[in-house]
């Protein structure tokens, strides 16, 4: 029991002391809030400082995620951004169209080493489209086994965590000899204190935000058990917090309410925590070498598709980096990648384009592992 709460504790506190040492700037540019809880985490589980629970893990990511989807939606305005940038948005659908071709590809490639491959692919559509939160959802809406969950979240932790270093280093400056320069509009730049999320902190709002959340996925569930008469269908349930979600951001005072993306990020770096607590990586090498493959091609496809059509198309290095950071990790990295690039015109962008991710991900990754399941069996048949 002690154990227990030593790690509640943690759970909470993490994401606390993240925040403030980002709000004081006692962080390096490489080091956001999310890769070190996620870091905190995996520290935790692979040094066995003291044990853990994997079930009580397991809850925490799941009343995480529950929380900060509707959380992190509210303040969309989804006429604004489709009107917003229009290179973004395009970059932004490149990227969601290479996530979807890769995984798809990879399913194929894997489809006589690996089991349910379909899943794999829709869980892994959702993490390119709007990052982790969405692959979590997602897996357990297509009930995938807890084990297969946590593979993968580890294989993209670890895949994914080489990746951003990458781009945190030597990618920019690679794709300046690839991709045209960003046109800076000294009319259009960004006022930093505007797009600062640590400001004075409305805690009214957040209350009130969580409150409705609660509310929220009060009516998510009830809509399950009238539908199918009981809470098992996860897929509805999940797709039903998310549509319920965007309802509620079309009210003018919940959108206008303040911080409550902030707050959404708390129980965001909550779950990055109890992720990182079940990310064995002596379990990957014993069990999860496949997926890790699995994810290598899908993550390598994804980029590689998307850089493609961006030089096709014409797309900027730095719109291609904001989108690409938006699609893969999500709005919280969207600051890392403005420090590397020092591109402050393309914050708002970005991080509008990581919570369309998140709006959209989990109809994606869904609608597609459904739709590969039954593409699969018609191939094998």
């Amino acid at each position: 029991m002690p154990w227990i709460l030593l790690q509640g504790a943690i759970l909470l506190g993490v994401p606390f002391l993240s925040r403030r040492l980002a709000r004081r700037g006692l962080l390096p540019d490489w080091l956001s809030p999310v890769v070190l809880c996620y870091a905190i985490g995996i520290l935790l589980k692979n040094t066995s400082l003291f044990p853990l629970s994997d079930p009580f893990s397991t809850t925490a990511t799941e009343v995480g995620i529950l929380f900060a989807i509707p959380l992190l939606l509210y303040a969309t305005d989804l006429k604004r951004w489709l009107s917003h940038a229009g290179s973004s948005v395009l970059s932004f659908g490149l990227c969601v169209l290479s996530g979807v071709v890769a995984t798809v590809a990879a399913a194929y490639w894997f489809l006589n080493d690996l089991p349910d491959t379909w899943r794999l692919a829709g869980m892994l559509a959702g993490i390119y489209t709007g990052g982790t939160p969405n692959m979590q959802a997602i897996g357990l809406a297509l009930k995938a086994p807890q084990e297969t969950i946590i593979l993968v979240n580890a294989a993209d932790v670890l895949l994914g965590g080489v990746y951003l270093l990458l781009l945190t280093s030597v990618v920019p400056k690679w794709l300046k000899a690839v991709l045209p320069e960003f046109q800076h509009d000294k009319a259009a730049a960004v006022d930093e204190t505007e797009t600062d999320p640590y400001q004075a902190f409305s805690y009214g709002h957040a209350i009130r935000a969580i409150g409705l959340t609660m509310l929220v996925i009060g009516s998510a569930l009830g809509l399950t058990w009238l539908v199918y008469g009981q809470l098992g269908q996860l897929a509805f349930l999940i797709l039903m917090l998310t549509s319920l979600s965007l309802a509620v951001s079309f009210i003018p005072t919940v959108r206008n309410w303040e911080n409550t993306f902030e707050t959404g990020e708390y129980f965001l770096l909550i779950f990055c925590v109890a992720l990182g607590m079940l990310a064995d990586f002596q379990s990957i090498l014993e069990k999860g070498l496949g997926i890790v493959q699995f994810t290598a091609v899908a993550l390598l496809g994804t980029i590689l598709l998307h850089l493609l059509l961006a030089r096709l198309f014409r797309i900027d290095r730095d719109t291609f980096l904001f989108t690409s950071v938006a699609a893969i990790y999500g709005p919280p990295f969207i600051g890392q990648i403005a420090s590397i690039t020092g591109n402050r015109q393309l914050i708002l962008s970005g991080i509008a384009m990581g919570l369309l991710g998140y709006a959209i991900g989990n109809y994606l990754g869904i609608g597609l592992a459904y739709l590969l399941q039954w593409l699969l069996q018609a191939y094998t048949s």
